[in-house]
């Protein structure tokens, strides 16, 4: 029982800092972007950030996750599942990422919260040993994105979604940058 209650009180003080980050305001300035692929539909919501005269080239280096958006994560939700390239992601929803890889090569990557395992330091006083740990382990999907240069100049983030016959396509326009990813029903 004391246990249970102490997993308990560990897993609320890890999620703590996550509700803390969720932004009031986050609805104000969101898109969406959705498809229909065979009889399932496929969506992106994201936050829409302004160029707002940054070089976007300078501020991602290579080996860093960007997160496509701002404000709350930005989420991909499919109620089929995807298959993009030779990995299937699961019906469901996931968080979008975009990682540099190195200069003109991005990846895309998908990550679900799998599972919880009750394992993070957690004491109850000055003195006493550590309990019990929580570690929160990822189920991660990563793939290509293709990468060209976006002759509109984008100043908002824009998502958009297309199609050709059973694959789906999603691309990323912001400033100069495109990027897009494929997909089909799994």
């Amino acid at each position: 029982m004391k246990k249970n209650v102490l997993a308990l009180i560990a897993v609320c003080l890890l999620t703590l800092p996550i509700f803390a980050q969720t932004p009031a305001e986050a609805p104000k300035d969101r898109g969406e972007a959705s498809l229909k692929i065979g009889d399932g539909k496929v969506s992106v919501d994201y936050g829409r950030p302004a160029v707002a005269g940054r070089d976007i080239a300078k501020m991602i280096e290579p080996g860093m996750e960007w997160r496509m958006g701002s404000n709350a994560p930005t989420t991909l939700s499919s109620d089929i599942d995807l298959k993009f390239g030779e990995k299937t992601v699961s019906k469901g929803k996931y968080v979008l990422k975009a990682k540099l890889i190195e200069a003109g090569k991005w990846h895309l990557m998908i990550y679900k919260e799998k599972e919880l395992i009750a394992e993070v330091p957690l004491t109850l006083g000055k003195n006493s040993q550590p309990i019990e740990l929580v570690t929160i382990k990822l189920e991660r999907v990563e793939t290509p994105m293709e990468m060209e240069k976006n002759p509109k100049n984008s100043q908002k983030l824009t998502l958009s979604g297309g199609k050709d016959g059973q694959m789906g396509k999603f691309i990323l326009e912001w400033g100069t940058l495109n990027l897009s990813a494929t997909f089909q029903k799994a």
